[in-house]
């Protein structure tokens, strides 16, 4: 993908006071929702919102995304209405299996402007096919397991290590497929409680988790700086490099830095911090 979403924030697109608010959230996208936070008498005015919501969301530089209803006969409009608007992308709810996913991605490539898509896995049977839905279109930006629709299905809590598992077999599907795991390892619901917040982004980046979904502005810079590298971390990765350079001159591909041995899997991580802290 063209950029990694570290924050995504929920607003429901027929609310015009929030969707103006999270212009200035700060978050890498705004997700408006047409789905679970709009009634379904007000479906038809989110999605005539559409028209000016996602200029607005758009006004702090931040990629916006549509969450989409099912069944396919809301879902047909709801995509046209987010192409029409300028949408960056789709958020594609309850994701059946790639077939889905490649109808979805058929109408994207229509749209006037390069549209993605982020694949919702909220059902058990959904699950065995997270690496085929991924690698079902090049336009699958990433994978996101929906916690509260999975773990009412299976009649769990959404914190429950059950709902974990799910979300680290989705790391290893979409790491196989290329695109972003996104989420966390636990739920970001409450929003109150920064500490424990903290500690869970930092579980969840362990896990190769990218980046997450939230419904509370105050969660935004939580989840920009979780899943940014730190200075610490940069600092080591530049050294690290360096020392490979050194050590190359003299043939050698393994070393030792602070008192640790380095070789190619832990220079792809060093790459990788200063890619995502830019350089």
């Amino acid at each position: 993908m063209n950029r990694i979403w570290r924050s995504m924030l929920y607003v429901p697109a027929n609310v015009p006071r929030f969707v103006a608010k999270s212009a200035t959230a700060g978050a890498d996208a705004v997700l408006l929702d047409l789905e679970d936070s709009v009634p379904p008498d007000r479906k038809a005015e989110a999605r005539a919102a559409l028209a000016e919501a996602v200029p607005t969301a758009r006004g702090g530089g931040a990629d916006v995304l549509v969450r989409v209803n099912r069944p396919l006969a809301l879902a047909v409009g709801d995509i046209e209405a987010a192409m029409a608007a300028g949408a960056d992308g789709i958020l594609l709810t309850k994701a059946l299996g790639p077939d889905h996913v490649q109808l979805a991605a058929e109408m994207l490539a229509a749209a006037p402007r390069p549209m993605r898509m982020i694949v919702m896995i909220e059902t058990a049977a959904a699950l065995p096919r997270m690496t085929e839905m991924a690698r079902a279109s090049p336009l699958v930006a990433g994978l996101l397991i929906g916690a509260e629709d999975l773990a009412a299905e299976i009649g769990a809590a959404p914190d429950d290590e059950i709902i974990a598992l799910a979300k680290r077999q989705m790391v290893l599907a979409a790491v196989a497929a290329g695109v972003a795991p996104l989420g966390t390892l636990g739920t970001v619901a409450d929003y109150r409680d920064a500490e424990k917040l903290r500690a869970l982004v930092a579980r969840s980046r362990r896990a190769g988790l990218v980046g997450a979904s939230c419904i509370h502005p105050s969660v935004v810079p939580i989840l920009n700086e979780g899943f940014s590298p730190g200075a610490a971390e940069v600092d080591l990765a530049r050294r690290q490099l360096a020392a490979a350079e050194a050590a190359a001159r003299e043939g050698r591909g393994s070393f030792v830095v602070d008192g640790m041995m380095v070789d190619e899997p832990i220079l792809i991580r060093a790459r990788r911090t200063l890619s995502l802290a830019g350089g």
